[in-house]
């Protein structure tokens, strides 16, 4: 190896060992080679005093990073500043100016932020208290009540029923809206009542029960079934109780007349063939089924005379 060192020695087919050789990228400084490499450790060239046909291996070496207690030796891994090119300055000069770029965007943008933000005064107490309180009721249930009991509850709470023909002691079964609190204005109220039902006494209860039997069974005129109910050969009741049964039946709807003339027609000519005077005759007699002329003549056109 010759005295002066200037080859790369990672490009010597035979590496040299390790120790200070001059930077291949900066021929001003020294990099340190650990025989199979170039580290990152690098030191400025300090102009020697010795002759330059000086031994290398008789002149004072730098300082090995490797050996113990090198931590003590001034060797610096990075460049001094007066080591930068020029084109490190420019780097760093076109940083500077992008940084100071961002920093004044992101304060200018946080005053715009900040300014458009909109803030709405509390509103006074005086101006809160301004708009009155919606006027409630509370209905009652009135479903169950008689009329009078229903109009003496709502009076309780300020309202009023509208007159109308249903009596006092009519039944409510129904009522909208129900039971709750409302708003007062606007409310309507309406209820739909039923006429009580009667206090039965025993003997009427039991004749409307034999009639709506007879009539389940087979078609009756009003005479017909009246003399079943009274014939002391029928069920024997009261006349006065045989009458209310069938005028209970009457006005609650349970029966009508018309039609059990048509089912006792159909009857007939079921089981035999009739004229239509035979027919008529066998509706209308007191000793037949006792039908009344127009209940009589209802039955006929229904069957196709």
């Amino acid at each position: 190896m010759s005295d002066n060192i200037t080859p790369d020695p990672a490009a010597d087919p035979q590496r040299p060992p390790a120790g200070w050789y001059p930077d291949p990228q900066d021929q001003a400084a020294q990099r340190y080679w650990d025989g199979t490499r170039w580290t990152e450790h690098t030191a400025v060239s300090v102009p020697s005093s010795a002759p330059a046909d000086a031994d290398p291996a008789t002149s004072p070496a730098a300082p090995d990073p490797t050996a113990e207690g090198g931590g003590a030796v001034a060797v610096s891994s990075r460049r001094g500043l007066s080591q930068l090119k020029w084109w490190h300055w420019l780097l760093i000069i076109v940083g500077a100016v992008v940084l100071v770029g961002v920093i004044a965007t992101a304060v200018n943008g946080a005053r715009s932020s900040s300014s458009s933000v909109t803030r709405h005064a509390p509103i006074s107490g005086e101006a809160a208290r301004s708009e009155e309180p919606v006027e409630t009721v509370k209905v009652p249930d009135l479903v169950g009540m008689t009329l009078a009991e229903a109009q003496a509850a709502l009076e309780e709470v300020g309202l009023t029923l509208e007159p109308s023909e249903a009596g006092d002691d009519w039944v409510i079964t129904a009522q909208s809206p129900t039971s709750g609190e409302y708003p007062l204005e606007g409310l309507e109220l309406s209820v739909t009542s039923e006429a009580p039902k009667p206090v039965l006494t025993l003997g009427q209860e039991n004749a409307i029960g034999s009639a709506q039997s007879y009539l389940s069974f087979s078609a009756f005129s009003r005479a017909g079934l009246y003399q079943q109910l009274t014939s002391e050969y029928g069920e024997g009741y009261e006349a006065a109780d045989a009458e209310f049964a069938i005028a209970y039946l009457e006005e609650n709807g349970l029966v009508d007349w018309n039609a059990e003339a048509v089912e006792s027609a159909e009857s007939y000519l079921e089981f035999s063939q009739f004229s239509r005077a035979g027919l008529y005759q066998q509706l209308t007699s007191e000793y037949g089924e006792g039908f009344t002329h127009e209940q009589a003549e209802y039955a006929l056109a229904q069957v196709g005379y």
